[in-house]
């Protein structure tokens, strides 16, 4: 207890005497301009390349069974803004009457939710019996 109360009164001290690197960092950090709004946009990619863009495989309910509840979690909420992401992207095409590039991506995003909202709720009714058993 007593090394805690060192280490912090050092931390806080150092803080206090030394606000003009904290300042730098702050004003440094105003320069990159950085839009949230940027994040509903996918990243500019050239078609003409000729090669198709290749996006990442479903997740099998098999390998969701052995993820934890913070990893569902966190993989819902990574889905839930691609979904956004995508859904942006496409309004924003169409309102310019253009095409949106792999439609077929939206469906294979909603399924993936619907498949970890499931594994969810069955991961939720586990631990409570396990909890109500014991």
């Amino acid at each position: 207890m007593f090394m805690v109360r060192v280490f912090r009164r050092t931390l806080f001290a150092a803080a206090r005497s030394e606000p003009s690197n904290a300042t730098a960092a702050a004003s440094a950090s105003t320069k990159m301009i950085h839009n949230p709004l940027e994040a509903f946009f996918e990243a500019d990619r050239s078609q003409e390349e000729g090669k198709p863009v290749v996006y990442g495989r479903s997740w099998k309910a098999s390998e969701l069974r052995l993820k934890s509840w913070d990893d569902l979690q966190k993989l819902w909420c990574v889905l839930l803004k691609e979904k956004n992401m995508l859904m942006t992207q496409r309004q924003m095409l169409h309102a310019q009457n253009l095409r949106f590039p792999n439609p077929e991506r939206i469906p294979k995003v909603n399924l993936q939710l619907v498949v970890i909202t499931i594994g969810m709720c069955l991961l939720h009714k586990l631990v409570s019996k396990l909890v109500t058993s014991t």
